[in-house]
């Protein structure tokens, strides 16, 4: 069997010749294909010149595959089945489909929310499911497409996409700054009561945030301090005169502008932590993914 060029007529010829082997009848193939019987002898007549070997043994109404036709059938019938797939795979990607994402909680409430409506303006037919959760996903077993994470970036396996750097900084209200004599004097932290995000990160320790915001300047921290499991909770907190929080600069802009919180002292630090996309490999290409991807850079 020689090897034809693919042309139109070749590709129309293979798909001809695939349903009428299937239904081993021409006049069958014709209803199925919305074709005349005498166009689908036709067609599958200009494929066998082209391919230059007999497929069926053409009897008074009875077809019979050839050996050639036979094996021309079990390749067809696998790789039309990927085509087809494919091609519903396509539509599904074409960001008409689902997006299954996870994020980090305070993530999701301070920043993501506040500008999702224009990912869903850009691409109104895609549904966008958003879970919150601090742990990592396990993508063997569950069904998100990709993930957003606060973390180092190695995360063996995976397709791994650095979003943004984060800094931190402690934060309180106005009148607990003022209160406890800690505008400009970060020693004065030691009477303070701290506000401690018990899970900034996967596998953190509950004072690892401030412990390290303490380390790089040299300032010591009481031992006094209350835990919140999500780190908007020990903002909010700090909003209401409870204590001191750490503010990652990604999460604080709008309580800063409004003056719900202040900096008492300019001692930013780069976060140990920053924000990765991260998904399983296959799923690099996936259009959704990406133009989740694109999207994040663009919106920074």
């Amino acid at each position: 069997m020689r090897l034809p060029c693919l042309t139109g007529p070749v590709l129309s010829g293979l798909h001809c010749f695939l349903i009428a082997a299937d239904q081993m009848s021409f006049t069958r193939a014709a209803e199925i294909l919305c074709l005349t019987q005498s166009a689908v002898s036709h067609k599958i007549k200009n494929l066998e010149d082209s391919l230059g070997v007999k497929l069926f043994i053409r009897q008074p109404r009875k077809l019979t595959l050839t050996d050639e036709g036979k094996r021309l059938k079990e390749v067809l019938a696998l790789n039309f089945g990927d085509i087809a797939n494919e091609l519903r795979d396509l539509r599904t990607l074409e960001l008409s489909g689902d997006l299954n994402v996870s994020v980090p909680p305070t993530f999701a409430q301070r920043w993501l929310l506040p500008r999702l409506n224009s990912f869903l303006e850009k691409y109104p037919a895609l549904r966008f499911h958003l879970r919150t959760r601090n742990e990592l996903v396990d993508f063997h077993t569950e069904s998100f497409d990709c993930a957003i994470y606060f973390g180092n970036g190695k995360y063996t396996g995976l397709h791994v996409v650095k979003l943004m750097d984060e800094s931190m900084v402690p934060v309180c209200s106005h009148e607990y700054a003022d209160q406890h004599g800690l505008y400009g004097n970060p020693a004065k932290l030691t009477s303070c009561m701290l506000l401690h995000d018990a899970a900034p990160w996967a596998r953190a320790g509950v004072n690892d945030e401030w412990q390290y915001w303490a380390q790089q300047n040299g300032v010591v921290l009481p031992e006094v301090g209350c835990t919140f499991d999500r780190a908007d909770l020990a903002l909010q907190a700090a909003e209401r005169g409870i204590g001191v929080a750490i503010g990652r600069a990604s999460f604080i802009a709008e309580q800063l502008e409004s003056g719900r919180l202040v900096t008492p002292f300019t001692l930013a630090v780069a976060s140990p932590q920053n924000y990765f996309l991260v998904c399983r490999n296959e799923m690099a290409t996936s259009p959704r993914v990406k133009a989740f991807i694109d999207w994040l850079a663009e919106v920074q």
